[in-house]
């Protein structure tokens, strides 16, 4: 009898030791999903941040200015994608201009989004932009492809050494996009 007893007792030890490691472990889990997310959603600020610069930098410029600057292809190897979206335009001049940052991730629903002044116009890629100001209104663009990334964007396995294939398909090569 006391066998038996103590078997059982032995038993129901290691079940509840066993339930409190497996709810420790999901907490754990959990915590570092979340600490994740943040960073993630850090860097998705970040490159807000920095776009939000630009065009703020570029309307106190005068007509004419110029300047190239770069976004990350991914951030610590997580993508994302960037858009400027103009609300209905009045005249020649937009109400509001949203810049969004979104993670692409499956699952995960993060995304940015930022008031930029009035009148900022065009698109963003990741990898090497531009950003002018002319007539009073800011334009992002992609930076042009040098003809050998254009090679490498028009060849059948798109690119392989100099830009990304997510490069490529920023940039309107549709065969690229998959």
């Amino acid at each position: 009898m006391k066998r038996g007893q103590s078997a059982n007792e032995a038993a129901m030890l290691l079940v509840i030791l066993s339930f409190l490691l497996i709810v420790s472990l999901a907490a754990v889990s959990d915590d570092l999903i979340r600490t994740s997310d943040n960073n993630y959603k850090a860097l998705l600020q970040d490159v807000a941040d920095v776009i939000e610069s630009e065009a703020s930098i570029a309307f106190a410029s005068e007509n004419g200015y110029f300047r190239s600057f770069t976004l990350p292809p991914t951030l610590n190897g997580q993508p994302y994608a960037v858009s400027i979206m103009n609300s209905t335009q009045v005249g020649d001049q937009a109400n509001m201009t949203i810049l969004s940052v979104a993670s692409t991730r499956p699952n995960v629903h993060l995304n940015v989004t930022r008031l930029l002044p009035r009148d900022v116009l065009g698109n963003l890629v990741r990898g090497s932009n531009t950003v002018r100001k002319e007539n009073s209104i800011v334009i992002f663009g992609p930076l042009p492809l040098t003809p050998q990334e254009q090679t490498e964007c028009n060849s059948v396995g798109c690119a392989v050494s100099i830009m990304t294939k997510e490069e490529c398909c920023d940039r309107g090569y549709t065969g690229c996009c998959t």
